[in-house]
C-alpha cells in the first residue's frame, strides 16, 4: 500500500469513527427520546455528560494510551465538578465524543454532545447558532512557512499557496487579507489543522495559517522544526476562545461560567495554564514555552 493510499485509508477509518461515534452516542443518550429536557435535566437524569473535543493540543487531544487530556479538558473537569453538586448527584459519567469542526454546531444542537471542549473561536456569526463560555484564551492567527524560502510579510505570500483549515476563523482573516491586500493566494483549504500543516510540509503550499498556539505545537511536534518559521506579523483581530454550548443552553452556561471564574482567580490557575503551555506536554515531549503574561491573567480574570 502506497503512503497516499494509507493515508486515504486512515481518513476514510477516522471518518468512519466519527459517524459511528455519532450515532452511538445518539441512543446511548436517548436524545429523540426526551427533546423536551433540558441539558440540566438530562444530565442529572442519566448521570451522564457528553464532551465533545478534537485533537488539537494543548487544548484537547487523545493520548497514546487513550485518555482525553487538554488545558481546556481540565478546565471542563471542573465544569463536571460543579454540575454535580448543582445537581445534588454523586457520579457523573464523562463521555468524551470526536467532534470535527464541520459537525461541531450540528451535534451541539441535535444534543449528541452538551459542550464542546476544544479550540471554539467566539464570533458574532457563531453567537447566532451556539453560546459561548467566558473566554479561556486570546489567540492570534499567524503563518509557518520554511525558513529558505525568505517569506515574512503578507505581500512574500502574493500569489502563493497558503493552507488553511476549513470552517475556522483562520480561513476568514486570509480571506479578508487576501481581498483587502489584492494577494492574488491561493488558498488550499483542509480538514483540519494538522493537515494544514502537512501541506505546507508536503510543499503543496508555502505557508500554513491557524491559531498561534496550535501553529507552535505542530512546528515543534514535526521532524525539523528548525527549518520552520512563525511569523510575527498577525493577520486579523485577535480571536477569544471559549466552550461552544448549545443556543439555548445559558442554564448550563451560567454553570460553565461560575466554574470558569473561579478557576483562573484561584491561586493554582498560574500552575494549570504552565502545565499546559509552558512545560513538556503529557505524551508529547514538547514544550510551547507559552508563559501566562500579566496582560492574558487580567483577561482571564476579568480585572483588565
Amino acid at each position: 500500500m502506497t503512503i497516499n493510499q494509507t493515508s486515504r485509508h486512515m481518513k476514510q477509518k477516522q471518518l468512519m469513527n466519527y459517524a459511528l461515534g455519532f450515532l452511538l452516542t445518539c441512543f446511548a443518550t436517548g436524545v429523540y427520546a426526551e427533546p423536551q429536557m433540558s441539558t440540566l435535566e438530562r444530565i442529572a437524569s442519566h448521570k451522564l455528560i457528553n464532551i465533545g473535543y478534537r485533537d488539537a493540543p494543548p487544548y484537547a487531544y487523545k493520548t497514546s494510551d487513550g485518555h482525553v487530556v487538554g488545558y481546556v479538558i481540565d478546565l471542563c473537569k471542573d465544569v463536571t465538578e460543579s454540575l454535580k453538586n448543582k445537581l445534588h448527584i454523586n457520579t457523573l459519567v464523562v463521555n468524551y465524543v470526536p467532534a470535527p469542526l464541520t459537525m461541531r454546531t450540528a451535534m451541539l444542537n441535535h444534543n449528541v454532545i452538551d459542550m464542546d471542549c476544544s479550540v471554539n473561536t467566539d464570533t458574532v456569526k457563531r453567537q447566532k447558532i451556539v453560546l459561548f463560555s467566558h473566554h479561556y484564551l486570546s489567540v492570534h492567527t499567524r503563518f509557518a512557512t520554511r525558513i529558505s524560502t525568505n517569506i515574512y510579510s503578507s505581500f512574500d505570500l502574493a500569489g502563493r499557496t497558503i493552507s488553511v483549515t476549513k470552517g475556522t476563523s483562520d480561513l476568514v482573516n486570509i480571506n479578508r487579507l487576501n481581498r483587502l491586500q489584492e494577494l492574488n493566494l491561493l488558498i488550499l483549504s483542509q480538514p483540519t489543522m494538522q493537515e494544514s500543516f502537512e501541506a505546507l510540509s508536503n510543499g503543496k503550499s508555502f505557508a500554513a495559517a491557524m491559531n498561534e498556539v496550535s501553529l507552535k505545537e505542530l512546528v515543534e511536534s514535526s521532524e525539523d522544526p528548525a527549518s520552520y518559521q512563525i511569523s510575527a506579523l498577525a493577520l486579523g483581530a485577535p480571536q477569544d476562545l471559549g466552550i461552544m454550548m448549545r443556543h439555548d443552553d445559558e442554564e448550563l452556561k451560567s454553570v460553565v461560567d461560575a466554574s470558569l471564574d473561579s478557576r483562573f482567580n484561584r491561586a493554582d490557575f498560574k500552575q494549570l495554564f504552565n502545565q499546559w503551555f509552558n512545560s513538556n506536554l503529557p505524551d508529547k515531549n514538547i514544550n510551547l514555552h507559552i508563559p501566562l503574561t500579566a496582560e492574558m491573567y487580567k483577561y482571564l480574570t476579568r480585572k483588565m
